[in-house]
């Protein structure tokens, strides 16, 4: 009898475990759909003296065939225009100015050429291609990038800033990054111009340049042609 008891005692506490096992509890679920998160519009627009507003230039300064050493070109009429496109929905935080290049070598190698192989290091030839002026301008005033002083007025007769001098900063200036004594788009592209105010849809800004092909550059460039890439860089952040 007690064999039986306990027997009918382990089935209902197991009938009580598989009871407790399969309860269940209501629960109703609901979501938040269609939030969304959709990316604003930074967009920087350029120009040159016979190209209209778009997304990139070709050929604004560019010098005559034949270049020599010691030939210079002030370039008062080829300049780059910018300005924030209307479409633009992000703010500007600040503008990076900076250079890439390439040479292209002449086929077959003059026989006075000294360097065949100036497109593998198209550095040399930069280093020879001189800035001999470098103006950024627009509503905020003028920058010389060739001081990093940023003056009050810009003088369109000889294309100069003029006027007092509100701040400087070696962020505006090109500064010779190999110790030749001379400003380059080698030291462009090694020393980036940064943090210049940003264009904005409401007024334009102006980058012009004066170029020189440097006395000092030698036969290794005969016959070859450098290849210039202007680079101009909107940031929404001050960190970037």
């Amino acid at each position: 009898m007690k064999k039986i008891l306990v027997s009918i005692s382990i089935i209902g506490m197991v009938a009580v475990i598989a009871i407790g096992a399969t309860v269940a509890y209501f629960q109703d679920t609901e979501t938040s759909s269609g939030n969304t998160f959709s990316a604003g519009i930074l967009d920087l627009k350029i120009r040159d003296n016979d190209e209209d507003w778009g997304d990139g230039v070709h050929a604004t300064w560019t010098a005559p065939p034949d270049v020599k050493p010691g030939d210079a070109w002030d370039f008062r009429i080829p300049f780059v225009q910018m300005q924030k496109s209307w479409d633009s929905t992000v703010p500007g935080n600040h503008l990076e100015i900076t250079s890439d290049y390439s040479v292209v070598e002449e086929s077959p190698c003059l026989e006075g050429d000294t360097d065949c192989q100036t497109n593998l290091h198209p550095g040399e030839m930069a280093k020879e291609m001189l800035i001999t002026r470098g103006i950024y301008k627009g509503n905020f005033g003028c920058i010389d990038a060739l001081t990093g002083m940023h003056w009050t007025q810009y003088n369109s007769s000889n294309h100069t800033c003029v006027g007092d001098v509100i701040t400087q900063s070696n962020d505006w200036k090109i500064e010779d990054q190999n110790g030749d004594g001379k400003i380059s788009f080698y030291d462009l592209k090694n020393d980036e111009l940064d943090n210049l105010p940003p264009p904005s849809n409401m007024g334009i800004s102006d980058y012009e340049m004066g170029v020189k092909f440097a006395e000092t550059a030698g036969n290794d460039f005969q016959g070859d042609t450098f290849d210039l890439t202007m680079i101009f860089t909107l940031n929404q952040d001050a960190s970037q």
